[in-house]
């Protein structure tokens, strides 16, 4: 399955982002489509600049308070792929790029992401320490540990593969 996902999205999607920019050419003309790739190009490299040092301030702002920066984090992996959209030439990847690249549509996105991932993964914070600490169980079973692997402040983590 996710063979043919990465295919599709390796092979098939710069198809259909060309045919978009020549269909797009041939209706606008080539000086408009191309001066539209490059602006989007420009103010999406600025735009991801300021928006990453955003999220590295409020990064750095939890790491002071004593929390897991989380959000933080997942914001900068959004941003960061919202910058590599944004530098590739094409208008279905510029949209996408743009749409991570706003918080508040990067906020509806990020919700979706993480119940996602709730589903494929099973999350258990453990401790009443302030700073905390958190284990994660993956299992496409039903069977989830009940209590940690771990009593202290070590974070230990064992990958199996489950067939």
């Amino acid at each position: 399955m996710l063979f043919l996902w990465l295919l599709g999205l390796f092979l098939i999607f710069p198809f259909v982002e060309l045919a978009l920019l020549l269909w797009m050419a041939a209706h606008v003309g080539w000086l408009p489509t191309l001066a539209l790739v490059v602006v989007t190009a420009i103010v999406g490299a600025a735009e991801v600049r300021r928006e990453g040092f955003r999220v590295w301030i409020r990064f750095n702002e939890q790491l002071a308070r004593g929390e897991l920066p989380t959000d933080a984090m997942f914001d900068g992996l959004l941003v960061l792929v919202a910058g590599v959209l944004l530098l590739t030439p094409g208008l279905i990847t510029d949209v996408i790029g743009f749409a991570l690249l706003f918080p508040p549509t990067r906020h509806v996105i990020k919700l979706a992401l993480r119940r996602y991932l709730q589903q494929r993964f099973v999350f258990t914070t453990v401790g009443t320490r302030r700073s905390g600490s958190a284990w994660w169980f993956y299992s496409t079973h039903s069977a989830v540990p009940r209590e940690s692997p771990c009593e202290d402040d070590v974070l230990d983590v064992e990958f199996r593969r489950v067939r």
